[in-house]
């Protein structure tokens, strides 16, 4: 099955101050991070699932999985999986404003995480009910509405990275180091 998404600016962005281009990436790839992020949760192709995997268009698996992911993260109670954590230091803002919202919800981190750490999320395997909790919609609410995404390039992977340290306990996620997988080649 497929489903057609349209990228556009929300409302509350002045379209005219987004730099055309920042850290290497254009405004097609923060409308892909802010739909990664925030709007993908909402799709209606999605009704009914309780996980999901997710793997960029330029994602290999190298070798055959001999098991049953879905399986898997369902019987160990998994909400998030990965296979790498790498660095991204072109968030300019992003934990402080993060700090902010923790600050001001009265709310700490379940696990610490190293700044400039991520997810790399174009390998993740992750829980639905979490992206679609009033806990996780109202923190992306309020990172959507601080324009970061689009004027600073605030990507989906350290978004959510910072959002898996609010709301779930490390022991509920999982490093998938037996899977071959890499991105943007084989």
């Amino acid at each position: 099955m497929l489903q057609v998404v349209h990228f556009d600016f929300p409302a509350f962005i002045n379209q005219s101050a987004v730099p055309k281009e920042m850290c290497y990436k254009n405004v097609g790839y923060r409308h892909m991070s802010r739909f990664q992020a925030k709007l993908l949760y909402e799709q209606p192709i999605l009704v009914g699932l309780q996980y999901i995997w997710r793997l960029d268009d330029d994602s290999f698996i190298l070798r055959r999985v001999g098991y049953d992911i879905f399986r898997f993260v369902r019987d160990r109670r998994i909400q998030y999986g990965y296979a790498k954590v790498l660095g991204d230091w072109c968030v300019h803002g992003l934990w402080p404003a993060v700090a902010n919202y923790t600050r001001r919800h009265n709310i700490t981190a379940k696990f610490n995480w190293t700044e400039g750490q991520i997810f790399y999320n174009n390998f993740e395997v992750s829980d639905l009910k979490v992206w679609r909790s009033a806990e996780y919609r109202d923190y992306i609410d309020y990172i959507d509405h601080t324009g970061g995404i689009y004027y600073h390039r605030w990507g989906d992977a350290p978004i959510k990275t910072l959002a898996v340290t609010l709301l779930m306990r490390k022991e509920r996620t999982y490093h998938f180091k037996d899977i071959a997988y890499n991105h943007g080649r084989k």
